[in-house]
């Protein structure tokens, strides 16, 4: 028998009427492939069930579609075996004349993900045999077999970004050598040019640390980038800012630092100024800050994870240093304190963010003293080899010169001490001296000097500034008519110097 032509509009995707009948059960509810069903489960399972003499689409036992239900984690369907058992068992005897002995409906049949196949051919053998009105196999023209989709081809994953790799007390590039990072800091915010990176790479610097501001008082205008309606909480043109900077650095081949820096919560009580706007209702005499107030902690550590959210996908980010100079003037008994704090944003970036391959920049309390940078030591077994440790290394002019070049020494030596004993990497931040303290650049060369026959890595103090001031740190200042870029020669020779080795 054939079924009548109206029974193709049932099994066209939308169509649920077969002559006006409605559609019982969960049929409308199949969301598989429409061709394979169309060709083959569909029609196998509408032909057995009306191919009894004298049926017509009308007298369809749509009832059969009960049985069915979609399996939608697995894109497949399956039948309740109670009802299946039964209904093959029916059609194995009606069709048991015209399939012989050679093939057994009811037999277990289990339509779970990677049989549907098995399934489907069945049921087509079973219905040509239907249609056939009990006629002999031979009679029946068998259908073409359909071939099995070809998947597509799986496409390589992506090439992880460049990260440094810490190896005990060694920082090591994509290729496993040995890298020592020696640059500059980017300076005044928003102060840097699209070509700055260029040029520090050409006078053969490797890194640029870049901060953006997050909840404090700064000189100039629009440096505070914090934003809590925002995303990340950060000013939009702000975080643009800040990720143009970074890309600059990037395509120049560059390695980059980025820092989140806050000077309310790294302390708040700088100075009154500084006091009044971290805290103006007076509320945190001890200061308001990120151990002081924790509203303002989750805060930094959401802002921290959506920047980290962006920079895991970023090439060549050295480290993230998660808060500079904490917590000035405060005794040892907050030791425990500062580093719990590191600790907490290291696991937020790591779990939520998803970056568990960036390291983290981490230094003492009392604003990086440099000399107390082994109180920062993580020693739980979860940060090892992921934690790069630093302090400040400002140079001081203030006494003979014999005796500054010994302070110089000295702070160096806590540091060096501090990656030999405890065999972890480290790397100095910030350093600098003043060159209006330094004249003919002679502790800039002393500490350079210093610094890459220790095998310490460092930024200097700084590359722009927003001064007219030729005697403050940075190698670029302004012309104070003009406001043209006045570049500190002989000063930038010396840094290019060191920087090449």
């Amino acid at each position: 028998m054939k079924v009548d032509k109206s029974c193709k509009d049932f099994f066209t995707p939308g169509n649920w009427k077969c002559q006006g009948a409605p559609v019982k059960g969960h049929f409308r509810h199949l969301h598989v492939h429409w061709q394979i069903l169309q060709l083959h489960a569909a029609q196998s399972i509408f032909e057995l069930s009306i191919g009894r003499p004298g049926s017509s689409c009308r007298d369809a036992d749509l009832s059969y579609f009960t049985a069915c239900k979609l399996d939608e984690a697995n894109d497949d369907f399956e039948f309740h075996d109670a009802y299946l058992h039964a209904e093959v068992e029916r059609v194995d005897a009606f069709l048991r004349p015209s399939i012989g002995s050679g093939l057994r409906m009811s037999e277990k049949i289990h339509p779970s993900r990677g049989r549907r196949t098995a399934l489907i051919s069945l049921l087509s053998i079973l219905a040509s045999a239907a249609c056939g009105g009990g006629s002999s196999p031979a009679s029946t023209p068998t259908p073409d077999p359909v071939p099995a989709p070809t998947p597509d081809p799986t496409p390589p994953a992506p090439a992880p970004v460049a990260r440094l790799t810490l190896s005990g007390a060694s920082m090591l590039g994509t290729d496993g050598s040995a890298v020592i990072l020696r640059g500059i800091n980017e300076g005044t915010w928003g102060k840097m040019r699209s070509d700055d990176a260029a040029t520090i790479a050409a006078q053969g610097g490797n890194v640029v640390r870049i901060l953006l501001r997050w909840w404090g008082l700064y000189g100039g205008t629009d440096v505070e980038s914090r934003a809590d309606a925002a995303p990340g909480h950060f000013k939009p043109d702000h975080l643009t800012r800040f990720l143009q900077e970074v890309q600059w650095c990037l395509d120049a081949g560059l390695w980059v630092v980025p820092v989140i820096d806050s000077n309310c919560g790294q302390n708040g009580l700088q100075d009154a100024s500084m006091a009044q706007y971290c805290d103006p209702s007076g509320t945190y005499p001890g200061g308001r800050n990120f151990w002081t107030d924790l509203t303002q902690r989750q805060l930094f550590k959401e802002a921290w994870i959506y920047l980290a959210g962006i920079l895991k996908d970023y090439p060549k980010i050295a480290f993230y240093e998660l808060l500079p100079e904490p917590l000035a003037g405060r005794d040892s008994s907050y030791g425990d304190d500062v580093s719990a704090f590191y600790q907490e944003l290291m696991a937020a970036i790591e779990d939520i963010a998803g970056d568990k391959r960036t390291p983290f920049l981490v230094g003492p309390r009392d604003a990086y003293n440099i000399n107390l940078c082994d109180e920062a030591y993580i020693a739980a077994s979860r940060w090892a080899n992921r934690v790069v440790y630093t302090g400040n290394l400002f140079l001081r002019t203030g006494k003979t010169q014999a005796e500054n070049i010994a302070d110089l020494e000295t702070r160096l030596a806590a540091l060096v001490k501090m990656k030999t004993s405890r065999n972890v990497p480290v790397f100095i931040q910030q350093f600098g001296v003043r060159t209006g303290d330094d004249p003919d650049e002679f502790y800039l060369e002393a500490g350079l000097s210093r610094m890459n026959a220790a095998g310490v890595g460092y930024t200097g103090w700084q590359w722009r500034q927003n001064t007219s001031n030729p005697g403050e740190y940075a190698v670029i200042v302004e012309d104070s008519t003009t406001g043209a870029d006045v570049v500190k020669t002989d000063v930038l020779a010396v840094y290019s110097k060191y920087w090449k080795g």
